[in-house]
């Protein structure tokens, strides 16, 4: 099913623009702006053709392997449990979440525990203004109000939340990350998550994964692109989803 799938699926989404791609384009290294005509395969052949094995990929089409098959590969590389009824979505969410663990780790490790807990308030404070503002829905918000703090980033790590509600706490604290980092960004709330901010994060030379992944042993030296690409792309999704779903749209701060 690789031709279609989930990630060509996105790739070939007209409500995107060469500029919603940048951040992808410069994780993977590519030179923008790329002609409408060609994104399509140069993306799915830089994402796919990261993954796995180079003799292999020498025989395959552009748009192999399967997304599901690189998710997998990646939730793996990461250590995270799985199952076989497991599904796209749900290996997302594990992968989103454990790349807030890893940011987590990194920055207690670098910077100090104060340091994480700073970011635990400015993501309480920003929900709390969004919960106000009526900018989440009433069940989402209902959710969340009880958890504060350390308790709310438990509440993702233990996969208490999924769909929005997760997308929204993620959204948060990767903003609170750039911007504990100095990062200029707006505030997205049902848009990109973080934007330009999380591709610097993320990137070949972000500081996120750059440093976090070192504790896994990559083998596949692609793996430190495969894994910030796929991570990008779970939040694209994200965003097309909720999108779709009515949910506001970003707004700067």
């Amino acid at each position: 099913m690789a031709r279609n799938d989930e990630l060509d699926t996105l790739i070939c989404d007209n409500r995107l623009a060469d500029p919603d791609f940048a951040d992808l384009y410069e994780i993977l290294g590519i030179k923008a702006p790329v002609a409408v005509t060609q994104r399509r395969e140069i993306l799915n052949r830089e994402i796919r053709h990261s993954y796995g094995h180079t003799v292999p990929n020498l025989f395959r089409e552009w748009f192999e392997p399967d997304y599901v098959e690189i998710l997998r590969g990646t939730a793996g590389r990461l250590k995270l449990p799985l199952k076989d009824h497991n599904t796209v979505e749900e290996i997302e969410d594990k992968i989103l979440v454990e790349t807030i663990e890893l940011a987590r780790d990194q920055i207690i490790k670098e910077r100090g525990a104060e340091a994480w807990a700073k970011i635990e308030r400015d993501v309480d404070a920003e929900i709390e203004r969004l919960i106000a503002e009526g900018k989440i829905p009433k069940d989402v918000a209902d959710k969340l109000k009880n958890l504060r703090g350390a308790a709310l980033i438990a509440a993702i790590i233990g996969g208490r939340f999924a769909g929005f509600a997760l997308f929204i706490v993620a959204n948060q604290v990767f903003f609170a990350i750039a911007r504990f980092l100095g990062l200029g960004i707006g505030v997205a709330v049902a848009g990109p998550i973080i934007g330009r901010a999380l591709a610097f994060l993320l990137g070949p030379a972000g500081w996120l994964l750059g440093a976090a992944l070192l504790v896994y042993d990559l083998g596949n030296t692609n793996w430190g692109k495969v894994i910030p690409s796929v991570v990008m792309v779970i939040v694209m999704r994200r965003r097309l989803k909720f999108a779709d779903d009515g949910m506001p749209g970003e707004q700067q701060a």
